[in-house]
């Protein structure tokens, strides 16, 4: 098999473990129904990938348990990409690499996004109407660059403005309703 001219057994032995690993997890998910053709697809590549390489026999002898600080410290060659490229016709690569993408998508939507200890600062400053041009100099950055700090966090929360960041907030529990009381409240985000 062309994996075993350029990836030393043992990463193969961990490639096979972790491919059969992650067609394990998909096999106990109920994907969306617009994912599932793609899913499955997903999940036998994995499958027959773990599958093959256990077929080999270096890789079938090299015990389980062996771990990653057993595996040698020298990174694996790279796999030659026109001894993989032989495997797979165009279009086959071209619709796993779709379907790879789809299942991707469909898990990245689904991941629960958490503040950082920096970000809860910020959300609860937003949520008190505190002066952006205050939050920038504890922040020790320029009124403009804490704008743009607080567009990226509403980026990666996955909304528009400040009202439908500082709702996810309080609907996630990563913070009380505002108003507070005074500063103490504010600063542990407990409600009045």
């Amino acid at each position: 098999m062309i994996y075993s001219q350029t990836l030393p057994t043992e990463y193969l032995r961990g490639v096979a473990d972790a491919s059969a690993y992650c067609a394990g997890l998909m096999d106990g998910e109920v994907p969306e129904e617009g994912v599932a053709v793609d899913w499955g697809i997903v999940a036998e590549f994995l499958r027959s990938t773990s599958e093959a390489m256990r077929e080999m026999p270096d890789v079938a002898e090299v015990a389980p348990e062996t771990g990653v600080g057993q595996i040698r410290s020298a990174p694996p060659a790279v796999l030659r990409y026109e001894l993989f490229a032989e495997l797979l016709s165009s279009k086959g690569v071209e619709r796993l690499g779709n379907a790879a993408n789809a299942v991707a998508r469909c898990c990245e939507s689904h991941v629960q996004v958490v503040p950082t200890a920096r970000e809860l600062e910020w959300l609860l400053a937003v949520a008190a109407q505190e002066p952006i041009d205050e939050l920038a100099r504890r922040n020790e950055t320029s009124t403009r660059g804490m704008y743009r700090r607080i567009e990226k966090m509403w980026e990666r929360f996955g909304v528009a403005n400040q009202v439908q960041g500082v709702a996810l907030a309080v609907q996630q529990g990563w913070i009380a309703p505002p108003p507070w009381e005074d500063e103490e409240d504010r600063a542990s985000g407990s409600k009045v």
